[in-house]
């Protein structure tokens, strides 16, 4: 199993096959550790490399479009960094190192606790696949996917239905460590 760290801040993964539910379980977790009072960052991976932050007919667009590696914009309230190069994640975590909670969508791959979304029997597959497995959340019931001949692991299975039950969980595993 996955060391859990009792330094902060802590990382925790939702990963899974597309529309298993990740960005709704990722932003309910966000929700229930930000009305803590919990300083929440949220990293959300794009396999595919098609996003865009800033729109077409921005100040920010157009300093990208003239040749900016990197474009920053700030206000009061926010600021937003946009630079035209690969980060790693590692790198990112370092920056967001001032956090309580970080949460990571996706990068499946990654080596840091993640929960495994599954909506289907066939979305199984991955959590014998994956290092760093701390559970599974899960449309089907408990009884479809924990025989061993279906998950060879001895992991959590959590109701995609109980959100805060899984945000508590979450709390209570890295702070009993």
């Amino acid at each position: 199993m996955t060391k859990l760290s009792e330094n902060k801040p802590h990382i925790i993964q939702i990963v899974g096959y597309k529309n298993t539910g990740k960005t709704t379980m990722t932003a309910a977790l966000i929700g229930h550790f930000s009305s803590m009072g919990l300083k929440v960052a949220a990293i959300k991976h794009d396999g595919h490399d098609h996003f865009e932050m800033d729109q077409e007919g921005t100040d920010s667009y157009r300093f990208g479009e003239a040749g900016a590696s990197a474009v920053v914009v700030m206000s009061e309230k926010r600021t937003a960094i946009m630079e035209r190069q690969a980060t790693r994640l590692d790198d990112m975590l370092s920056h967001l190192s001032g956090y309580d909670w970080i949460v990571i969508e996706g990068f499946k791959e990654a080596f840091y606790p993640k929960f495994v979304m599954v909506r289907e029997e066939k979305d199984l597959s991955l959590i014998d696949r994956l290092e760093g497995v701390v559970g599974m959340i899960s449309w089907l019931s408990p009884d479809q996917v924990m025989e061993p001949r279906v998950v060879n692991r001895d992991i959590t299975w959590y109701s995609v239905h109980e959100t805060e039950f899984i945000a508590k969980a979450l709390l209570q595993m890295f702070e009993s460590k």
